[in-house]
């Protein structure tokens, strides 16, 4: 799918959102706008350095935003040189309801490459049968089954992507929340020229300790099956979190 076409997707998908906000305002429920943002600074055991930008905004009517952005630099140098940014809107069914419609813009550096996914997002650690087992492990878990994906011709082969992300808080009593491990695996499945499906994953696991305020230091371990080679790697470096 070209740039513009998926522009043109994200601009009317905009609107649709400013139409639901704008009607029926004296029906609309009390709400203020929560969320976070997130910067990380990160270098990696493959000798280059990242600087990742997460944001998330609460919005009315069971929407939320939330975007990841990865600056990467050249290897062995300082420069950052590349982009990939994941650019979501979800939308709550009801509610307390663990389940969300969600899009997805995916855009990364160089032309012809973005892609456009539908789905639906399972929170589990919400679901009421099992909201106290999580709770036990102080877990939040999510899947998100990207059933629909635009693409460029060039990669016409991606079929439906799985998305797992997760955070849990360790020994919480002892560390009062200042230790956590959380990350996220993307499931690729791709269909070979063979007939056969194979999976390439891009994941990523974090452990954090809060050391001062909002200032974290961080260690990842870090795959993407998507690299031609030297494929694994370990970031080490501070995040830094605001609440919204």
């Amino acid at each position: 799918m070209r740039n513009s076409n998926l522009i043109k997707i994200c601009i009317i998908s905009v609107f649709f959102c400013n139409s639901i906000f704008s009607q029926n305002d004296n029906n609309k429920e009390d709400h203020k706008n929560s969320g976070f943002l997130d910067f990380n600074g990160y270098y990696d055991s493959r000798e280059f350095s990242t600087i990742t930008i997460n944001a998330l905004v609460n919005l009315p009517q069971r929407f939320q935003y939330f975007s990841l952005t990865n600056f990467q630099g050249t290897d062995k140098t300082s420069d950052l040189s590349t982009y990939y940014t994941e650019q979501n809107i979800r939308w709550n069914l009801k509610n307390n309801s663990p389940i969300d419609l969600t899009m997805q813009w995916v855009s990364r550096a160089n032309s012809n490459n973005d892609n456009l996914r539908l789905g639906i997002r399972w929170r589990l650690n919400n679901t009421k049968k099992i909201k106290s087992f999580f709770e036990k492990l102080n877990l939040s878990y999510s899947v998100n089954f990207h059933l629909l994906q635009f693409t460029s011709k060039s990669q016409s082969n991606l079929l439906p992507q799985i998305e797992h992300v997760y955070r849990i808080s360790l020994f919480p009593s002892i560390f009062k929340n200042r230790l956590y491990i959380g990350g996220f695996a993307d499931q690729n499945i791709n269909y070979q020229d063979n007939g056969k499906l194979s999976f390439n994953w891009v994941s990523e696991h974090q452990i954090g300790y809060n050391i001062f305020n909002s200032l974290f230091i961080v260690l990842e371990y870090r795959i993407n099956d998507f690299l031609p080679n030297n494929n694994e790697g370990l970031g080490y470096g501070l995040e830094y979190n605001i609440k919204l």
